[in-house]
Parts: C-alpha cells; sequence; structure tokens
C-alpha cells in the first residue's frame, strides 16, 4: 500500500529526529535549572574569580540517553553582562534557536533574565557546553554532557565502569585583561596559561611528582583545598574502563597518556571510530574521545594520569591525577614518573595518531556543525569524522 505523500512525509522527518521510532516512545524529557553567576575560586589553588553555574566549577554534568529532550532553565546572575550557552556537538535538527551562539542564533540573556534552552540529543557520544559570549568559557563556563545510547540499544564495544575527563588550560590574568590585550593595537600577547585543569583541578607552582621532577616543588596535597585537590580517578583491578575525554582549552591543544597502561580508541566527536590502540592521544580545543583502558597491571601500585602541552613550546607543567587501583589507598602517590609528554613540535606523532582515525564501518552517523575552530586535518580524517 502506498502512503498519501503528506502521511510519508511526516513518517519520514519523525524517523530523521529521532533515530528510530521505539528510540522516540522510550525518551524522556530532562529538566534542569541553573544560575549563572560570578564566584571566587581556586582551580590551582590560586584563587580568583570565576563564573560558575549553581555555585560550582566546573558546571554540572548533564546526562541523558539518545532521543531525549534536555530542558535548561537558565537564569543570568551575571551583573553587568549578557550570557549564552552553547551545546557543543549537539546537532540542534530543528531548534537552532537553542545552539547558544550570541547574536548569531540567538541575543545574549540580559543581567537578572531567563531563558529555557529546550533540544533533543540524538546521537550518542562524549560532548561538552560552554559559554559564547566573551570569553566566558575561558573564565570557566563550561560542563560535561554525556549522551547514553538508547534504551534497548548497545554500544558497538564492551566496558565494565566509566571515568569521565574534562581538560582545559588556566589563566590567572582576568578574561577583560586577555581580551583587551589580544584586542589592542599594538597586540599584547598573554602568554601561557599558568596551569592545565583535569575536572575543574590543577596546582600551580608545584607539582604532585616532584620527586620525578628536577627543580620542583611538591605539592602539599593542595593543603586541604578541595577546590585544587589532586583528582583521583578510582577502578578495580582487571577491569575495562570507558575514559570519556574532552578539551575545552582556549590555547593549549593538549596530549594524555596513563602511566603503563595502553589506550583503545572508540569514539570521536560523538560518531564510532575503528578501534585502534595508542599509548596517548593528542586532544585539540573542541575534541572529544572516548578511550578504553584495561587495569591489567600491578594491583598494588597507583599509577599516573598525565596532561601536556603539544603544537607550543611546553611552559606549562602538566596536570596529573591519580589512577586509583582499589583497595589502595587515593593518597598512595605513584612511585615511577609521570608518561613523557611527546616532544611538543613532533608533528609526526600527531599525523600518524589523526590518520589513525577511520569511522567504525557500519555505525550510524552524520556530519555535524559546531563553532570550533582547530589545526586543519587530513582529508583521510576529516572524511571519517564526516561519515
Amino acid at each position: 500500500m502506498r502512503l498519501p505523500p503528506l502521511l510519508l512525509l511526516v513518517c519520514c522527518c519523525t524517523v530523521m529526529a529521532c533515530g528510530l521510532l521505539p528510540q522516540c516512545a522510550a525518551a524522556k524529557a530532562r529538566h534542569f535549572r541553573w544560575e549563572v553567576s560570578n564566584m571566587f575560586w581556586s582551580p590551582d589553588c590560586e584563587e580568583k574569580v570565576l563564573i560558575g553555574i549553581n555555585g560550582q566549577f566546573p558546571g554540572p554534568t548533564i546526562r541523558a540517553k539518545a532521543g531525549d529532550t534536555i530542558v535548561v532553565e537558565l537564569k543570568n546572575g551575571l551583573h553587568t553582562e549578557g550570557v549564552v550557552i552553547h551545546w557543543h556537538g549537539i546537532r540542534q535538527i530543528g531548534t537552532p534557536w537553542a545552539d547558544g551562539t550570541a547574536s548569531i542564533s540567538q541575543c545574549a540573556i540580559n543581567p537578572e533574565e531567563a531563558f529555557t534552552y529546550r533540544f533533543v540529543v540524538d546521537k550518542p557520544g562524549t560532548y561538552f557546553y560552554h559559554g559564547h559570549y566573551g570569553m566566558q568559557r575561558a573564565a570557566g563556563l563550561y560542563g560535561s554532557l554525556v549522551v547514553d545510547v538508547a534504551d534497548g540499544e548497545e554500544e558497538p564495544f564492551r566496558y565494565d565502569g566509566e571515568l569521565n575527563l574534562l581538560l582545559s588550560d588556566w589563566y590567572h590574568e582576568s578574561i577583560y585583561t586577555q581580551m583587551v590585550g589580544l584586542s589592542s593595537n599594538p597586540f599584547r600577547w598573554i602568554g601561557e596559561p599558568q596551569s592545565l585543569l583535569i575536572n575543574g583541578r590543577g596546582q600551580f607552582n608545584c607539582s604532585l611528582a616532584a620527586a620525578h621532577t628536577p627543580g620542583a616543588k611538591q605539592c602539599a596535597a593542595a593543603a586541604g583545598n578541595r577546590h585544587c585537590a589532586p583528582v583521583v580517578l578510582p577502578v578495580l583491578p582487571n577491569k575495562t574502563y570507558r575514559l570519556r575525554v574532552a578539551s575545552t582549552t582556549s590555547l593549549a591543544s593538549l596530549n594524555l597518556a596513563v602511566g603503563n597502561h595502553k589506550l583503545t580508541v572508540v569514539e570521536a566527536d560523538g560518531n564510532y571510530v575503528e578501534p585502534f590502540v595508542v599509548d596517548d592521544i593528542d586532544i585539540y580545543s573542541g575534541d572529544s574521545y572516548s578511550v578504553l583502558l584495561t587495569t591489567d597491571q600491578d594491583p598494588s601500585a597507583n599509577y599516573w594520569v598525565s596532561v601536556g602541552v603539544r603544537g607550543r613550546q611546553p611552559k606549562t607543567a602538566p596536570a596529573l591525577a591519580v589512577l586509583n587501583y582499589r583497595p589502595n589507598r587515593a593518597s598512595r602517590l605513584p612511585s615511577v614518573a609521570p608518561p613523557t609528554t611527546p616532544a611538543w613540535n613532533d608533528y609526526a606523532h600527531s599525523k600518524a595518531f589523526t590518520y589513525r582515525i577511520l569511522g567504525r564501518a557500519g555505525a550510524r552517523s552524520c556530519r555535524r556543525s559546531t563553532t570550533r575552530t582547530r589545526p586543519p586535518r587530513s582529508r583521510t580524517a576529516s572524511a571519517a569524522r564526516r561519515r
């Protein structure tokens, strides 16, 4: 039986928007109420004013399933400037006004005013959100957005647990000083970031691995400061974990490695890729990856997670976190040196990684639009990300 043209069009649009009709039936609306405001915080143990959400930094993690509708009631608690939120990597099919790009898809939300974002997350993957007005992202306005597969569907890989890593660079100068310098004539270079952050935490002017770093000062366990206490990633031996990694940096291109552990890349920017094994991953601003890590090393030890600078002379110390094999104490620092970041100008290393990013055969994937900029990639890698 042939469907009438109008009914056929409605059916096609429904399937395109939801992916699969059963997924639509099980989809939920997930509601959040946020207030954006300035607050004092010490991301790297040095106190400054940043922008947070509901009194926390980074902002709350959004977790949903493919096909769900996200509803965020956002109040602008900043007293002197507007605000918008961009949902990085979300395709906004049918909801371009929710994309959160100031003066492009929406007007900035004025001080003390509110706006409700409502959109569907149609593809599982690792994403994040950030402020898209002025340099508010650099002031701390960002957080993680994770989309799981819809009910009744499965990932094309298996894992026992999950860890989330949100990476960023951090400046001690205010975003206003940075903006004036960058737009001045003559140009005033703002210099390299003072520290790198993992999940909003870092250490400035000291190192958790000072014992392995000549001339470095040992951090005193952040002196009890919860804002900059070392990030601890608890794991159990002989399990496989999915590490979701995203970068919100302003300047720094980064490299991530886990001491003594191999990483299997399975997702890039919300797209499944043909799995491949590496010692470390390069991650540029706006990138997101999922990698699988198997805890098959000596269970009596803990291991470093190290994040260093790539593509620029590294004048910023690496960020460190602890992969804590339970039941070892989280405070027990690894006894060996952290992984060494590849030379900042080892472009062959970067290209070798990029060329291996190929769309997974049979994976449902579509090209998506974002507002990020990044160094040009190879034709092969770019095609893979579009598949």
